[in-house]
Order: C-alpha cells, then sequence, then structure tokens
C-alpha cells in the first residue's frame, strides 16, 4: 500500500497566512508609490498638452486666450457681448477635439441649449488621474439666466489675479490706470480701464507682452475635484464648490493665499482647499504648466510671495524658483 501523506496542520496555514498577509503589507505601500508616480507623470502630460496647445492657438492668432469671455465678448476673436466663454473652449482644436469645438458655438452662452451636448463631453486632458471620482459633473446651476446641467468638469484652471495682499512691489513709471493689470495672470481679465469688455480698449496679451519672463510666469494649474470640496486633503462636502465645468467662464481662480485651517487669505500657497485656490492630490505639491510650455512639479513649501511672483506675468518681480 502507498504510505499516505500528511496534510498541513492549521498552525502551518496559519503561519503561511500570516506570511502571506505581511509580504502583501509590505508591497501595497511600494504599488501605491508606483501608482501615484504613474498618475503623476499623465498629469504632467495633460498639462503639457495644454501648454502646446496654447501655445498653437497664439501661433494661430497672434495672442493668448482670455482666461474669461464676459458681458462684453472679445472682440479681437469676434465673440459678441454676453457669450460668456470658459478659458478650455479656446483649446479644442489643439487638443485633437475639433469634434466638441465643431458642435459649440462660440457666439452663444456656454449655457445656451445649442451647447449642451458640447458641454456635456468629457475632455480626458482636463482631468488628472490622481483626481477622485474622474466622470464628475457640476451640479445644475444659471448662469447668466441660463440652466446648465451635467457639465463635465476639470481638474485645471488659469489664475486670473493676486490678491492685494500678495502684490509686489510696484512697478516704476507705470500709468495707474495699469496698476491693477500688472498683478493679473497672464491671461487675466484687465482693470476696468483696460478690459476685455470694454471694445475698443482692451489689452490683448502675447508672449511679447510677459515681460516677466515665460518661464519665470505660470500658465495652468491644478484646482482639483471640483465641485466636491476638499480641504487638506479630505473630503468635506460633495458638490459645493462652484465653478468646475471646463466650458463656465467663472472656471478661473484667484491666488489669495489659503491657511491650515483651510481659510483664506494666508501664507500657504497651494493645498489647503479646492475652493478657489490651487489644489491637487499628488503627495508634497502640485503640477504646473508655464509661458514658455515646460511642466514642472512645484513643491507645495514654496513661499506664497514666490508663487504670487510666479502668476503675475508684467510686475517686474525678481525671486527664485529654489
Amino acid at each position: 500500500m502507498p504510505r499516505s501523506r500528511p496534510g498541513f496542520t492549521l498552525i502551518e496555514l496559519l503561519v503561511v497566512i500570516a506570511i502571506i498577509a505581511i509580504l502583501i503589507g509590505l508591497l501595497l505601500p511600494a504599488v501605491q508609490k508606483v501608482r501615484e508616480a504613474a498618475a503623476r507623470v499623465k498629469c504632467q502630460n495633460n498639462l503639457k498638452q495644454i501648454g502646446l496647445a496654447c501655445h498653437n492657438f497664439h501661433d494661430t492668432y497672434g495672442l493668448l486666450p482670455p482666461s474669461r469671455c464676459a458681458s462684453g465678448g472679445f472682440p479681437k476673436l469676434s465673440v459678441p457681448a454676453n457669450a460668456y466663454q470658459g478659458w478650455a473652449v479656446w483649446l479644442l482644436p489643439y487638443l485633437e477635439q475639433q469634434n466638441i469645438r465643431n458642435i459649440y458655438d462660440l457666439k452663444l452662452h456656454f449655457g445656451h441649449a445649442n451647447n449642451t451636448t458640447a458641454v456635456r463631453t468629457k475632455v480626458h486632458v482636463f482631468k488628472c488621474p490622481s483626481s477622485p471620482t474622474q466622470d464628475r459633473v457640476a451640479p445644475s446651476f444659471t448662469a447668466q439666466g441660463f440652466t446648465v446641467t451635467d457639465a463635465v468638469t476639470t481638474d485645471y484652471t488659469v489664475i486670473r489675479f493676486v490678491a492685494d495682499s500678495l502684490r509686489g512691489h510696484q512697478p516704476a513709471n507705470l500709468d495707474p490706470a495699469t496698476i491693477g493689470a500688472a498683478f493679473d495672470g497672464v491671461q487675466g481679465v484687465q482693470s476696468s480701464a483696460h478690459s476685455y469688455s470694454t471694445g475698443t480698449n482692451y489689452r490683448v496679451s502675447s508672449f511679447a507682452s510677459v515681460t516677466d519672463g515665460l518661464s519665470n510666469t505660470l500658465f495652468y494649474v491644478e484646482c482639483a475635484a471640483r465641485p466636491d470640496l476638499f480641504n487638506g486633503g479630505r473630503q468635506v462636502s460633495s458638490n459645493t464648490v462652484g465653478a468646475s465645468a471646463w466650458a463656465d467662464s467663472e472656471n478661473e481662480i484667484g491666488l489669495d493665499g489659503c491657511n491650515d485651517t483651510f481659510g483664506t487669505p494666508g501664507t500657504r500657497a497651494m493645498n489647503c482647499t479646492n475652493n478657489g485656490e490651487p489644489y491637487a492630490f499628488h503627495t508634497g505639491g502640485m503640477n504646473v504648466c508655464l509661458v514658455d510650455g515646460s511642466v514642472r512639479f512645484m513643491r507645495e513649501s514654496v513661499p506664497i510671495r514666490t508663487f504670487a511672483a510666479m502668476v503675475t506675468a508684467r510686475a517686474g518681480e525678481v525671486f527664485s524658483q529654489d
């Protein structure tokens, strides 16, 4: 008769299970780090594509797309009054999204019924893979009399201006009417005397107008997970942060600075709150795109005034990025 082979004892099985659990515990953090590194690279690639799209737009029109179009339209681009648009609509043809641009009417408000299909279409390059809930849509809202429902959101934005408290020195010999303009972002709407809304007396931004240097000025940053409200890495509420749709004319932010209690203003540049301030889900900082088209990872420890100096395009500030 063949000899019978004894099976595993309960203790042996428990030891094997314990060893497997320990190995999984050791491996999981490494896997998470690899996944986050891959997501960060994908996010950087998204911003690179957005930056290059803006460069191609500039090559075509000789100017940078505005951060928004509002009541005065944008005459230089033949946008009529009250045709409210967000910054992202201008880049669609240069992001291989001509099919969306074909059904989006720039002469109409983004909330017009004729634009409904377009604003409900997801554009993958506008989504950071580290941001939770990739298929987020903005809650129903009313803008200038139009009701907008299920508009697809974006995790990226432009910083339109720097708060007064964060402004550096006033540039010498600056026309008083343009003091506010000097502290706007590169695509920002200007002061009332020199605004995109005045029809004839508005400033058109181009690369030549970025006197602070293309490699020293911010183009696009992250403001992720909207319309859900996140403070310090934790979700506080759902569908409470406005202006999150990629087509929304209000999908732009100002830089006020934030603090550890998630309020504004404050002394931190990012990652306190996504309610109108730069915010990302990458460990220790965020990806940013500079006006020269380069993309870099910026540490969240960057001094707030250094970050503010990088927002402004023509304030004459000198700073170190290190």
